[in-house]
């Protein structure tokens, strides 16, 4: 072949010259094909081509394992997507951040959704419940034994809106504290991680943890005094909230998100070894711990997503007071499930 021939010899014809670009565009064509077809059947391609969903919670616990679990072993790599958790102090936080567009998903308790829906953010939407009750416990130091020892003691619960006052309060009241902002020393603090450490300082004789903290500080000779995780069942429970902005421009990695997470909830309850292994690298707990936490919160988990739609009627009800109906099917979307 002579210099500056190419592959195709030159033809003097316009007809040959178009067709000569026809023929390299369908090799070209059937080479990208090719290549997609390749990462399709692997079920991971690269970074680069996968779009990222960027997700907020309020601290580390159980209740993300799935996440946790997901990306250690690449499940939400194989359904075409990035995950990138961002931790953010308190769910009024978290809902502003996700109503700003900062981030994608709120991986939070509903009652901090129905909250910002009862003060006017009409965006918002959600999109799969993965929690049938939030594990949520009283913990109370060794001297305290029965609600009766509270009354007038600092106690502590998480942000105001939140599923874990919600509750918080709800189980004060069944002790017997029929106004526990005042029959106690009430404060909100968010973050169990930091409660539990006031806890084990003496700031507080009483505080509401979720697992894995709650049983990290029975471990250390603290007591818990009641499990307020269904109390108030039928009732919202905690999965991802987005907004409609969100589901439009990101459709098909909200779907790779919810598939995701059935898988990645399948994988924590058919593989108890290797989930216990996770909790021990990602929460830092010890392997019998994250065996007990284990047992906790496999109960807990459902992967198929379905809302419980009376809890979430129920919930808006709640926030939205006398008189200004909230329909709960107006606020979620199940094409995802």
């Amino acid at each position: 072949m002579k210099r500056g021939e190419g592959l195709y010899p030159k033809s003097s014809t316009g007809l040959s010259r178009l067709a000569r670009a026809l023929l390299v565009a369908v090799l070209l064509l059937a080479s990208g094909c090719g290549q997609q077809g390749a990462a399709r059947e692997t079920g991971l391609e690269s970074s680069q081509q996968r779009p990222t969903i960027r997700i907020a919670y309020p601290g580390i616990s159980a209740t993300i394992w799935p996440f946790m679990y997901g990306q250690e072993k690449g499940i939400f790599e194989q359904e075409g997507l990035d995950v990138e958790m961002n931790r953010i102090r308190g769910v009024p936080q978290i809902i502003a951040t996700l109503l700003s567009g900062d981030i994608d998903v709120a991986w939070v308790g509903f009652d901090g959704m129905a909250s910002a829906v009862a003060q006017g953010a009409t965006d918002l939407r959600y999109i799969g419940e993965f929690l049938t009750e939030f594990p949520l416990y009283l913990v109370v130091a060794p001297h305290i034994h029965s609600f009766d020892d509270l009354r007038g003691e600092p106690v502590a619960t998480a942000g105001p809106g939140s599923i874990t006052e919600t509750l918080f309060l709800e189980g004060l009241r069944r002790g017997g504290l029929t106004d526990p902002r005042k029959d106690t020393e009430f404060m909100n603090m968010s973050g169990p991680d930091t409660r539990l450490t006031q806890l084990l300082h003496g700031t507080f004789v009483g505080v509401a943890l979720n697992a894995p903290w709650a049983q990290q500080a029975e471990a250390r000779g603290f007591r818990i005094l009641q499990y307020q995780g269904d109390f108030l069942l039928p009732w919202g429970g905690e999965g991802p909230i987005t907004t409609t902005r969100v589901i439009s421009s990101k459709r098909q990695a909200l779907q790779g998100l919810m598939n995701g997470l059935g898988r990645s909830i399948r994988g924590l309850a058919e593989n108890r070894g290797e989930a216990i292994k996770v909790a021990t690298e990602y929460m830092k707990l010890e392997p019998a711990l994250a065996e007990k936490v284990y047992d906790v919160m496999m109960p807990v988990f459902k992967f198929d997503g379905e809302f419980n739609l009376e809890g979430i009627q129920r919930t808006f009800d709640s926030k939205s007071g006398p008189g200004k109906k909230i329909e709960a099917s107006q606020f979620l979307d199940e094409s995802f499930l």
